[in-house]
Order: C-alpha cells, then structure tokens, then sequence
C-alpha cells in the first residue's frame, strides 16, 4: 500500500510576512497616476527605494495583483514571491473591506516550494518593519512639534531624540516637511542656536533643492547677518534675524554676501510663486547697494 506523503504549506510567520511586505509596498509606491504639481513625499518615496534595493539584494521580488476572480466575481489580492525569477510562493486573500492593507481572508495558495530564500525573506520583512517604525516615528514628533509651545520645547524635542540629525533629515523630506523646517529652523534662532538654525536651514535646501521658498529663506538669513554687520535701516525691524550675525555664523562678509546673492537667484529661477519672485528680487537689489 503506497503511503501518501502530505503537502506541506507556507509558515503562517511566511504569509504574514509577505501581506506586510506587500502592505508597504502598496502605501509607499510613488503613484503612476500622480499629477505633476500634486505635493509628493519624498521620505516615503525614499524609505520605499531602499527597500526595493534591499529586496533586489537578497534575490526576491515581492509582488501583487489585485482583482476579481475568474468565475466568483470576487476582489482578490494574487502575492507572488520569486527568487532570481523563479516563482517560490503564491497565494491569495479575499478583501473584507476593499483596501490592500485592510482586513484579509486567505482563499488559497497555489504554489510553494520550501527553501532559503524564506530566511532572506525575513531579512526583507524586518527591513520593511524597521522603515515603518521610523516613518511612525517621524509622524509622531510631527505630533509632538505641532504642540509644542515654546521655542526651547522645539529644541528640547530635536535634542532628546536617539539621532537628532537623522530625525532632522526625516523631517524635511516628510509632507510636512516646509512646516517642520521653518518650526525647527526659527524655534533654534529663538533660543539663540545660530549655528544649529543655519545648519537646519541648510539641510532642508540640501533635501529639497527645488524648493524655492527654502531657498528664499536661507537668503534671508544670510541678509540678516549682513544687515547686522552693517547696520539695519531705519523704520526696519528684522525680529529674530536680529541675533543672526557673521561672528555666530564664523563667516565673513563676502562669503555671506555671495551665498545670500545666490540662493535669491535661485528661488527667482525657481518659483512659480509672484510673491517670492519679488521678495527675493527686491532683496538682491539691496545687496548691490
């Protein structure tokens, strides 16, 4: 009597595995159908080329089709794993709610073939949780900077995190990321942090270099330590900018005079906006004063 061997299937850890994977990629996929002008995420885009190029090194393709079945009509989500192009898992759910990373109903799994590549696809999955957490971090100090009541409460935050530069790059490449720059980047000058403003300000032009306002900004505070090395003009009040100054900023008059003359240049080049055209053109006229 022939004795039949039972098929064995996927780990629940392996499908849950794949879903998640596949959950992210489904949020953070830069859209096709995206108009040009719509605000983008660069963070997100950025988390999701990174694990894309994680997955790509580890031999794996993680992918999914959704759609109606063939006879029953009813939304279903496909997952195929392959390593180096060779199919190694298949399966599909049933959406309760119509969403990819909403409630799911396994239906079936086609096909599986056990092997290592199911240890590289933990690799990916740790990755791929290790880059939501931060993506949750950021939105939480988003929160946090958002209630934040005074300028040394802003500081306080940046300084307690575990990677303040890194939080820092995160936050001006979020959607949020104009907001958090300017919240940052005042809140420091605030609390007389200079140095830390300008490095600020510099970053976030470093992470958004087409963003014609920022660039606008980092004008404005190189004019504010000209103005002060060379005295403001009469009815001007320059605020905050008042405790920018070229000793702080360990630079002399020219370089900060060159620097101011071309980040106006460039917000003139690339804004579509009137208001920071003329801003910035009316602020370059004083500097050939």
């Amino acid at each position: 009597m022939a004795i039949r061997r039972q098929k064995t299937g996927p780990s629940d850890e392996t499908i849950e595995r794949v879903r998640f994977i596949v959950s992210f990629r489904a949020t953070h996929a830069p859209s096709k159908s995206q108009p040009v002008a719509a605000e983008q995420d660069p963070l997100s885009t950025e988390f999701y080329s990174q694990f894309i190029s994680t997955l790509d090194g580890l031999g794996l393709a993680v992918l999914f089709h959704r759609g109606k079945g063939l006879f029953d009509k009813e939304e279903k989500l496909r997952y195929r794993v392959t390593e180096h192009k060779v199919i190694r898992l298949e399966f599909a759910d049933r959406l309760t709610v119509g969403a990819v990373d909403g409630p799911r109903e396994l239906v079936s799994i086609g096909r599986y073939t056990p092997g290592n590549w199911e240890e590289r696809l933990k690799q990916a999955y740790d990755d791929c949780l290790r880059l939501s957490v931060l993506l949750d971090e950021v939105a939480a100090t988003e929160d946090r900077l958002t209630h934040s009541e005074t300028p040394e409460d802003v500081v306080a935050l940046l300084d307690s995190m575990s990677d303040p530069e890194g939080m820092l790059r995160m936050l001006c490449m979020s959607t949020k990321r104009s907001s958090n720059a300017y919240t940052l980047y005042m809140s420091h000058i605030l609390a007389d942090r200079i140095k830390d403003a300008h490095h600020i300000i510099e970053t976030a032009v470093e992470l958004n270099p087409a963003d014609a306002r920022l660039h606008l900004t980092l004008g404005n505070f190189y004019w504010a330590a000209l103005s002060n090395a060379k005295g403001w003009g009469s009815g001007k009040d320059p605020g905050p900018l008042r405790m920018v100054t070229l000793d702080k900023l360990e630079t002399s008059y020219e370089k900060a005079r060159s620097l101011a003359r071309t980040h106006y240049l460039e917000a003139m080049r690339l804004s579509s906006r009137r208001e920071i055209e003329e801003e910035a053109s009316a602020q370059l006229s004083t500097l050939r004063s």
